[in-house]
């Protein structure tokens, strides 16, 4: 089959390619991974693969369609998003009707409630829940939607839904090509860029699921690979990867490992095996704030550059409220640690969880510039359907119609006003000035374009 995987165009710089979607403040993108693991798996399948990622490329609807309708596929794919979803299943209809095709629907924000966003649909007869590699390939070789699990499909007494399959195993996932050489053939890598990684850079996955999983807030483990799942690929498997972007994508300066967290045993394992392989090219990676010093070390030593950080809030009560698992002084103590160890810190921080208030947020800010982390984010908390997170504040009707946390005590304006304002307070900041100075290229030049894009955000612009 000819197979069309589609991130449909929405707004200029929208993002459904992460843990949450929204338009970027700072042009940002990461990667459809889960469109590229796909497309890899697909590929190794036998089927003639195109995959489209409209809003990094800066296609509008127009464009994409008539992409689409140039390239005749027998499937279409479709990558819905929270805040997008209207948009994508009308554009999905739209071109399941003019194309004649098979359509799915599939990804994390479809699977937060499968049913609801596929009967939203006219036209797409098929929407697959959860991962998605195995359920296409079995829908494009042939296989009766009744025997393949995962699948949601139009019965004639209404929508059925399969059970759910177990999730890919560590040998499953060894299975599935590079998808590092999935995106160099398909995608444009200038197009993806974020403030705290080296341009360009490049994503993959070393496994699928959080250790932890506990997170009242995180999409991908209430919708996708649920809980506390942690399936791994092998650690040869994912050096070889490694290995591979050195050496046939030498323009990369930088990887990104996408897993929900590195733990101390994978992140040991990976880096004594990088080190042995004397592979050069930097890394980044999430990580939960409790790895150990000497397991960071020796990160440094693999060529570890950067932790991705999720703080989310430097107040002990809503740090409970959202079930992270971590305390305050844990953090601390962690943050100390990473430093000692040489690594960069890109901290995640989020105003308006359950339990938030004026002086929680300032409570976060005062922590935010205290931890001193090299780059830092304070989005509004975004309340994802299928979490936890997203059931409390409904069951107390504290969302707006946007969807977006709304309290009595402190308002959806007041919360945007606190980010606006810890956006400002922490990058006009006379520290994080001296770090400009220091690293003028790597904090200022090199990011000159994305800061430009953020100001707006920072000062007048609705987010």
């Amino acid at each position: 089959m000819r197979i069309l995987l589609l991130s449909p165009p929405y707004r200029s710089n929208y993002m459904r390619n992460a843990r949450c979607d929204f338009v970027s403040l700072s042009a940002s993108q990461w990667y459809p991974i889960w469109l590229g693991y796909a497309g890899a798996w697909l590929e190794r399948c036998g089927h003639e693969v195109r995959l489209i990622d409209a809003p990094s490329a800066g296609m509008d609807h127009h464009q994409t369609e008539r992409a689409a309708i140039d390239w005749q596929p027998d499937m279409l794919v479709v990558y819905t998003g929270q805040k997008s979803r209207k948009n994508d299943v009308e554009f999905a209809d739209r071109l399941t009707e003019r194309l004649d095709c098979i359509s799915v629907l599939a990804g994390p924000y479809f699977s937060s409630d499968p049913q609801k966003t596929l009967d939203l649909s006219n036209a797409v007869p098929f929407g697959i829940e959860s991962e998605f590699e195995h359920p296409l390939a079995e829908l494009a070789a042939g296989t009766e939607p009744a025997q393949i699990k995962n699948l949601l499909w139009r019965g004639p007494d209404g929508i059925v839904k399969n059970p759910l399959r177990p999730y890919l195993t560590s040998e499953q996932l060894d299975e599935i090509p590079f998808v590092t050489r999935f995106f160099k053939n398909h995608l444009n890598l200038r197009h993806y860029k974020t403030i705290s990684e080296f341009y360009p850079f490049v994503d993959l996955m070393s496994g699928r699921g959080c250790h932890w999983g506990q997170c009242t807030f995180c999409l991908w483990v209430h919708t996708f690979v649920k809980g506390h799942t942690y399936n791994m690929r092998s650690v040869d498997n994912l050096v070889e990867e490694f290995a591979y972007v050195h050496s046939d994508i030498p323009e990369v300066r930088s990887i990104m490992i996408q897993d929900d967290m590195i733990t101390d045993d994978r992140a040991t394992a990976m880096s004594e095996r990088i080190i042995a392989r004397k592979i050069k090219t930097p890394w980044s990676c999430y990580a939960r704030s409790n790895l150990s010093l000497d397991t960071m070390k020796l990160m440094k030593r693999a060529g570890c550059r950067n932790l991705h950080v999720g703080y989310e809030s430097g107040d002990p009560t809503i740090i409970k409220n959202i079930r992270k698992g971590v305390t305050i002084k844990v953090m601390e103590e962690f943050t100390h640690n990473a430093k000692r160890a040489g690594l960069g810190i890109h901290g995640d921080f989020a105003i308006g969880f359950l339990g938030e208030t004026a002086e929680s947020a300032r409570t976060t800010l005062k922590w935010a510039k205290r931890l001193n982390p090299d780059t830092a984010q304070f989005q509004l908390a975004n309340v994802l359907e299928g979490t936890p997170f997203h059931a409390q504040l409904k069951e107390k009707g504290w969302l707006n119609p946007d969807g977006e946390p709304d309290y009595p005590h402190f308002s959806n304006e007041d919360i945007r006003a606190a980010a606006k304002r810890a956006y400002r307070a922490f990058y006009l900041s006379p520290q994080h000035l001296l770090k400009c100075i220091r690293h003028p290229y790597e904090l200022f030049f090199g990011r000159f374009k994305t800061m430009s894009a953020a100001v707006p955000a920072m000062f007048w612009k609705r987010w």
